[in-house]
């Protein structure tokens, strides 16, 4: 990763005071919790998970989750937004655990950089004011208006962090099939056009039927449904990461039809676009 692949949104301390949680979260940016003191659940894809002290947690961008806080839970945050595609290649390569053990090592870190950047804490320490704070966007133009080397001290935090996981990681099943590989990359790289199964199929040099039966084979969807996923979270990142309009997002993540983007995202997401966007940013 180069220093410019991802922005680190927040990072800071935070604790309960009451019971608290938090639903249907779904955001583009990755979580990382370090788990100083007190009990908590987090309700994920395949199943709950008790939370324990001394340990982190990694929650990729999009991940579906869900959380229940018991008063007086304590824990160090990291929000990290990636830059499009950019935070694919790990998740692609590995299967990264949820959590693994921090140590003293874990503790100085958080502590030394929360003092250090002040500015990426949220505005309370206070667990219940956590998700009313001022949209990301001001967080992310904070981080951009940082020095050269403030930027560098940050990725190299988020690099630390993310080897304690990636050192338990175990290696995916590699697509066989270059011409499915190809695919992957075109449809990255033109989410935001009119992808067909018919264009894909030229491309590939398959039939429209082997196409399909191969990226089942590879990737365990269809074409199609590969490609809405992208799009979801191509969306995802534009309502986040810049001001346009729910039209304007429609046809930027590759939606010809706005009312079927509204329809198609709340089936996915649980929210309209701007339910998802007030949600985050406020």
């Amino acid at each position: 990763m180069r220093n410019s692949d991802f922005i680190v949104l927040n990072l800071g301390f935070a604790r309960t005071i009451h019971q608290w949680g938090n639903r249907d979260i779904s955001s583009p940016f990755m979580r990382i919790y370090y788990i100083k003191k007190g009990k908590a659940t987090l309700h994920l894809p395949n199943g709950d998970m008790k939370v324990e002290e001394g340990n982190m947690y990694l929650l990729p961008s999009y991940m579906p989750h869900a959380y229940d806080c018991e008063p007086g839970f304590e824990f160090y945050y990291l929000f990290i937004f990636f830059h499009q595609g950019e935070n694919t290649g790990i998740f692609e390569k590995y299967d990264v655990p949820t959590t693994v053990r921090g140590n003293h090592a874990t503790t100085l870190l958080f502590e030394n950089y929360c003092t250090l950047y002040p500015q990426l804490n949220l505005p309370s320490m206070s667990a219940e004011d956590f998700e009313r704070h001022p949209s990301y966007r001001d967080y992310a133009r904070a981080y951009m208006r940082m020095k050269d080397y403030e930027q560098f001290q940050l990725h190299g935090m988020v690099e630390i962090l993310l080897s304690y996981f990636i050192k338990h990681a175990e290696p995916r099943l590699i697509i066989k099939d270059d011409r499915i590989l190809k695919l992957i990359g075109y449809i990255s790289e033109h989410v935001s056009e009119n992808i067909t199964v018919a264009t894909l199929a030229d491309i590939s040099c398959l039939t429209e039927s082997h196409l399909v039966k191969a990226f089942r084979k590879e990737l365990g969807v269809t074409p199609l449904q590969y490609i809405i996923k992208k799009r979801i979270q191509h969306a995802q990142t534009l309502l986040l990461g810049t001001e346009m309009t729910v039209s304007e997002v429609s046809q930027s993540a590759g939606f010809t039809d706005s009312s079927y983007f509204v329809r198609l995202f709340k089936r996915h997401i649980g929210y309209t676009p701007q339910q998802y966007r007030d949600r985050l940013i406020g």
